[in-house]
């Protein structure tokens, strides 16, 4: 029959040896206790093993020659073997006098058999063997559904090696045939590099492999926090301490395409051209002490009393005096003194502002008055021609704008928003979605022939004001009101309200998560070393833990190590862990 053989720790309690025998795969199992054990000496505990391995339907044996296990087994009806190769026999109270005896000729001082001990316990030996034997025959007889063999070797051999002057092999007289160590050399080469293997497996097991994760909730309150703040777009002016804030624009730009339709319409006809005259009558003592300096630029415009508009095409020369020394340059007259007049005309050759017949006008029209001198016609502005023509507006372009932006602004907007540097919170008012110079075929004013369509490319600037998230952390922490014991798990996500611009104030609000403080050090220096189901019961006597879970990446470790670095420990409120917070 095979067998399982379970070698019991002095650490073990009786919990770990009924678990062991639970899990042994094989019906047969043997368990083997250390030395001097103690958790075997209990009748209590020798029941249990009993009723377990009835319940499990296995067969439990007690490897030992300890004289007060034997007698426990015996009182719990476990058969007891005293090596893995000896035959298992329910002891009886014979055997556990025998076993007695034989524990008193160890020496408890050296360790060593005296020979006067050796041979009182031969000769009681002796006296007891035929008496034992009867009763031991029939007990063989009577129990033997309570004798089991382990091997086949043990019903050839009962452990105790060859007789002497016997060689390996040869059957000894009237006992058993004495192994032979060739039978098992092969055994032996396979067993042993099995063994070193075994070993290092067993070492990576229990030294390197056990980690364990400590899961911690924190019964935490929610509170409100309102604050009002103010920004600078200079960093060296950022003040926590009275709530200003450096905000940090970020910004991106995109250009898009468009076909838009010409409204514009414009007289593309022949300009009128003409000649002004431009007179000048400037008081001396007018401008005495100030001076003057006048003269016509090109590009003026003057105007008529209907609102028809003229250009200058040239610049005429100047009139000028600083105001003391007399006389004055560019008068058509001579100037003796401060009551005198500077009397001044030009001849100006203008065109019409635009092309039509509505600016060919005869001569001697009205002029509105140009920088302190009169205007006339002395002859007819003449040569304006009438060509309506289809042109590109500036209300055209403003439109192809508005509508770029609109079809574009959230798309824009998320493209930003995703673009943001980590650790930053936007301040949502502030983004600006704004349209550059745009270039657009046929340009504003250009006329669009029939088979034509106006073209235009319009870059727009997106734009959003950001804040640093550890200087709103860090403002948080500074104005936070908590109590004593107390501290914050999670300052929520955040964000800005009623801002208009920069140079007014806003408010700053989250949602606080707070409770007891209890740090993940405290949390390790209590549980290291325990076991795993010990846990519980050492944490949640803490003010404040609601609830706890352990896990171990491997089914065989049952404790917390004491390594700190193999112990992660999460810390949570409200169900959302610091991580989940940051992402």
């Amino acid at each position: 029959m095979n067998k399982e053989v379970i070698y019991l720790e002095p650490e073990d309690d009786i919990t770990d040896i009924l678990t062991k025998l639970q899990q042994a795969e094989q019906k047969l199992v043997a368990l083997v206790p250390p030395k001097k054990a103690t958790m075997l000496r209990s009748a209590v505990n020798m029941k249990l093993v009993a009723r377990v391995a009835k319940e499990c339907e296995k067969v439990a044996v007690i490897v030992t020659a300890d004289p007060a296990i034997i007698k426990m087994a015996m009182a719990a009806k476990i058969p007891v073997a005293k090596t893995l190769q000896s035959r298992p026999m329910v002891p009886t109270a014979e055997s556990v006098k025998a076993s007695e005896r034989e524990e008193q000729v160890i020496d408890e001082e050296t360790g060593d058999f005296t020979d006067e001990k050796v041979e009182k316990s031969q000769k009681d030996s002796a006296k007891t063997a035929s008496k034992a034997s009867s009763v031991d025959s029939d007990a063989r007889k009577s129990k033997a559904a309570e004798t089991i063999d382990l091997t086949e070797e043990s019903l050839e051999n009962d452990g105790k090696g060859p007789e002497k002057g016997k060689k390996p092999g040869q059957k000894a007289k009237n006992g058993p045939k004495v192994p032979s160590f060739e039978k098992y050399r092969k055994w032996i080469m396979i067993g042993v590099p099995a063994a070193i293997v075994l070993v290092i497996a067993l070492v990576w097991a229990f030294v390197f492999a056990p980690a364990a994760t400590i899961t911690v909730a924190i019964s935490s309150t929610s509170s409100n926090f309102n604050e009002t703040v103010r920004f600078t777009t200079d960093a060296n002016a950022e003040n926590l301490s009275e709530g200003v804030f450096y905000a940090e624009q970020q910004t991106l730009e995109e250009k898009y395409n468009a076909e838009f339709e010409a409204t514009g319409e414009e007289d593309k006809g022949d300009k009128a051209k003409g000649t002004l005259r431009i007179s000048y009558s400037l008081s001396v003592q007018e401008y005495a002490g100030k001076g003057f300096d006048y003269y016509v630029r090109a590009d003026d415009v003057f105007t008529t009393s209907d609102g028809l508009k003229y250009r200058a095409t040239e610049t005429t020369d100047h009139i000028k005096w600083d105001g003391e020394h007399l006389p004055i340059s560019g008068c058509d007259n001579k100037v003796d003194g401060l009551s005198g007049r500077c009397i001044k005309t030009f001849q100006v050759a203008v065109e019409a502002t635009g092309g039509g017949e509505k600016y060919n006008i005869s001569f001697g029209a009205r002029w509105d008055e140009y920088d302190n001198a009169t205007v006339s016609n002395p002859s007819a502005i003449s040569g304006g021609t009438t060509h309506m023509a289809k042109v590109v507006s500036e209300d055209d372009i403003k439109k192809v704008k508005e509508k770029l932006i609109s079809e574009h602004e959230s798309e824009g907007r998320s493209h930003l928003f995703e673009d943001l540097p980590k650790g930053v919170v936007a301040i949502d008012s502030s983004f600006k979605a704004e349209a550059g110079d745009v270039d657009a075929t046929p340009a504003v004013g250009d006329e669009v022939g029939s088979n034509t369509t106006p073209k235009a490319t319009v870059p727009v600037k997106y734009s959003v004001y950001v804040v640093d998230l550890d200087k709103i952390e860090e403002y948080i922490k500074s104005k936070a009101e908590l109590e004593e014991g107390q501290k914050i798990y999670s300052i929520g996500k955040p964000y800005f309200e009623r801002f208009t611009s920069l140079e007014e104030s806003a408010c700053l609000k989250t949602t606080l998560t707070t409770g007891p403080t209890v740090t993940e050090d405290d949390i390790f220096e209590k549980v290291k070393g325990h076991k795993t189901g010990e846990v519980q019961s050492l944490l949640r006597p803490i003010n404040g833990v609601s609830s706890v879970e352990v896990r171990t990446p491997y089914f065989w470790v049952w404790s917390v190590p004491t390594d700190r670095s193999k112990v992660a420990i999460t810390l949570t409120g409200e169900g959302e862990t610091r991580e989940d917070e940051e992402k």
